[in-house]
């Protein structure tokens, strides 16, 4: 039985969202495969968790991970993984972490250095897309359409009344949406109505990141498409989904994981059959231009007049039991398990 390695936690404020992924992957996947639960307290420490205790975290229990009474972890350059001085003979990692210091390359980048092979997308496709900034960059270069908006760097201090002057002279639209460059699951993001409501929102986004989006608030329909490549194939677009929001008034940390009744998700979205397939053919496109592997979800904005927009890119989507990537898939036939079967068999 091949062993596959399973981090979850982190540095970032999906913490705890990622262990709730990281349970939901274990549980499917232990009859299959011996796991080895690794969990990275927002310290960063390393350490080896119980299997019991993971397939037990779900999204009432938004489960925190302590390092007090563990055993350390470690890896070692071209050896692997090691509790204590036991090897742990990992075949395969999968890091199911969210925002920083997990979907930006920095554990790709550390797992391959250990010589261990891994789930998801490699260094250069996770660094690129954590950074919205350069994502909207390569995608705009290949052609495809994105947000307006401006760039700001919080380092050199944030002028609400110059940030509003640069608004300006790019005719940007009113709202606005305020985004930390780095990080998920809409941490950090702010729906800014009013003008007076700027300086707050861009200090809120500087928690996050000092590189910080303002742009136009689309008006228009949230839709997500998952793409999904197995080895020796191209990649293939699942059916869009969409966020339908009842009162929240758009898909934030809240609303995705606090209290869901804000928004529903509905897959696959209401769409002509025309529609669905050039938001399919855009998310494939998108994968490629930033160089994906195995999985991604792309988030696009369709607008009133048929224009589609992409919003982001997802390097590691959520997997929890309510997230849009498994659903869109097992809304074709494809079961949960089988998805990710499928991620594990690609990358071993």
């Amino acid at each position: 039985m091949k062993k596959i390695a399973i981090l979850c936690g982190g540095k970032s404020g999906e913490h705890s969202i990622s262990c709730v992924s990281a349970g939901s992957v274990a549980r499917t996947l232990k009859d299959e495969y011996r796991i080895i639960p690794i969990g990275i307290s927002r310290e960063g420490g390393w350490v080896l968790l119980p299997l019991e205790e993971v397939c037990s975290w779900n999204l009432k229990s938004l489960p925190e991970i302590g390092e007090e009474g563990k055993k350390k972890v470690k890896a070692i350059p071209g050896k692997g993984l090691y509790a204590g001085e036991e090897k742990l003979d990992a075949d395969l990692v999968f890091p199911v972490l969210h925002g920083l210091g997990g979907e930006d390359g920095a554990v790709q980048g550390f797992l391959e250095t250990c010589g261990l092979p891994y789930v998801g997308c490699g260094i250069f496709a996770s660094a690129a897309c954590m950074d919205k900034h350069f994502a909207k960059l390569i995608l705009k270069a290949s052609g495809l359409n994105v947000a307006p908006g401006i760039t700001l760097d919080a380092r050199r201090g944030l002028d609400a009344s110059k940030v509003l002057e640069k608004l300006e002279e790019e005719e940007i639209s009113w709202p606005v949406f305020v985004k930390p460059a780095w990080g998920g699951s809409s941490v950090g993001v702010s729906r800014v109505e009013e003008k007076e409501e700027l300086e707050a929102a861009l200090k809120e986004a500087a928690k996050v990141s000092w590189r910080i989006l303002v742009e136009e608030g689309v008006k228009g329909r949230e839709i997500e498409c998952g793409v999904l490549q197995r080895k020796g194939e191209k990649p293939v677009a699942a059916l869009p989904g969409e966020i339908i929001p009842a009162s929240s008034p758009f898909y934030d940390y809240n609303a995705k994981y606090i209290n869901p009744s804000l928004c529903r998700i509905q897959v696959p979205a209401d769409l002509e059959a025309e529609k669905q397939k050039e938001i399919r053919n855009q998310a494939v496109k998108a994968f490629e231009a930033v160089d994906g592997r195995e999985l991604m979800r792309v988030d696009f904005f369709l607008k009133e007049d048929g224009r589609i927009l992409v919003n982001e890119i997802n390097m590691m989507p959520g997997f929890t039991e309510i997230s849009m990537y498994p659903s869109a898939w097992q809304s074709l036939g494809i079961s949960y398990k089988q998805i990710l079967v499928d991620l594990v068999e690609n990358a071993l």
